[in-house]
């Protein structure tokens, strides 16, 4: 939900010549305080001590369901540099909160004059153009075990080597996790991917 703003921030926002920023914040995509921070903007940005970096980042309109409620937003990302591609496929985003946050380029060195949205990543799908993100105001699922299942065609799903899922006995120690690693350890029925998945598209499912 959208916090108290200031009568500044009302103030600045009524400017006919001004434009807002939007400020990315993905959290603790790799651990507590590895945090990805991303400017709808063109020049990187910092405000309250933390860089952004500019990115082609945009935001659908806030939805609300029929008791007025806020119920989600879909938040798309450029995927053509698949710098997305590999936070995808390395790291599990559901669940992960995500801030975004209007502020001024007049006005960076006023922590007080923003306005700042929270959310939490439910569900996303990635083309070799866009990753678009839904996300939640309301379904907070921090530590909790979502029944969705990525898709992926080349990178094995399973995280931990040799585990329950994994099943390898062999002697090799380590695992990058691409089909031809498996194929080496002769532990290719245990791939954890989908190759039939068109190469063109990674499912969120």
């Amino acid at each position: 939900m959208p916090q108290d703003v200031s009568s500044e921030y009302l103030e600045t926002k009524n400017a006919q010549v001004n434009k807002p920023i939007n400020l990315y914040t993905i959290y603790d995509y790799l651990g507590t305080g590895a945090n990805l921070c991303l400017a709808e903007h063109k020049t990187d940005i910092t405000f309250d001590g933390v860089p952004y970096t500019k990115f082609p980042i945009t935001r659908d309109a806030t939805t609300e369901n029929t008791q007025g409620e806020i119920d989600a937003i879909k938040i798309k990302i450029a995927n053509v540099s698949r710098l997305m591609q590999y936070y995808l496929e390395n790291y599990d985003l559901r669940g992960k909160k995500v801030t975004i946050q209007q502020v001024w380029a007049d006005k960076l060195d006023d922590t007080t004059n923003v306005r700042t949205e929270t959310f939490y990543i439910d569900r996303y799908t990635a083309s070799d153009k866009v990753v678009e993100f839904e996300c939640s105001s309301k379904f907070d699922v921090q530590d909790v075990e979502l029944p969705f299942g990525r898709y992926l065609r080349s990178i094995c799903r399973w995280k931990a080597f040799k585990d329950s899922n994994c099943e390898y006995t062999g002697g090799f120690t380590s695992c990058n996790r691409t089909m031809a690693n498996c194929r080496e350890r002769g532990n290719i029925l245990r791939f954890g991917a989908f190759p039939s998945v068109p190469s063109q598209r990674t499912v969120i499912g």
